[in-house]
């Protein structure tokens, strides 16, 4: 008995929860748009429901905050609206914890764009498609 429930609680702290063994982390590269220079790429990895968003840009603006987010469609063809919120760019670089599974966001055909700045919203400078 004492046996069993020490291999039980053995296997159960080093036991890899289920997601993370099928979802990886996915690399998407964000092209330069509007002939903005910026580039970089946004590394999505799974977090059980959640996703961590991990954007690192070149050539961005120091001290700019620069909105982004993960809209639905391509970047060929973007919904306007924001399906999720990103944290800022600034100095290049944002993080953001976002409240849906990876596998979510893949299935919805989805794409991260980066804006010039909150003032110039409408000004698209990165994208950059979500896939496998």
């Amino acid at each position: 008995m004492y046996r069993t429930a020490l291999a039980a609680l053995f296997v159960g702290i080093f036991a890899v929860p289920a997601y993370a063994a099928k979802e990886k982390p996915i690399t998407v590269n964000l092209g330069a748009q509007n002939n903005s220079g910026e580039t970089g790429t946004a590394t999505l990895t799974p977090e059980g429901h959640k996703t961590k968003v991990v954007i690192e840009m070149s050539n961005a603006p120091a001290g700019v905050a620069q909105p982004a987010h993960i809209h639905e469609g391509t970047c060929a063809n973007l919904d306007k609206a924001p399906k999720w919120k990103l944290e800022p760019v600034k100095d290049g670089k944002s993080t953001t914890v976002v409240p849906v599974s990876l596998e979510t966001i893949l299935k919805a055909k989805t794409a991260i764009n980066v804006h010039k700045s909150l003032k110039e919203i409408k000004d698209y400078v990165a994208c950059g498609d979500i896939v496998k």
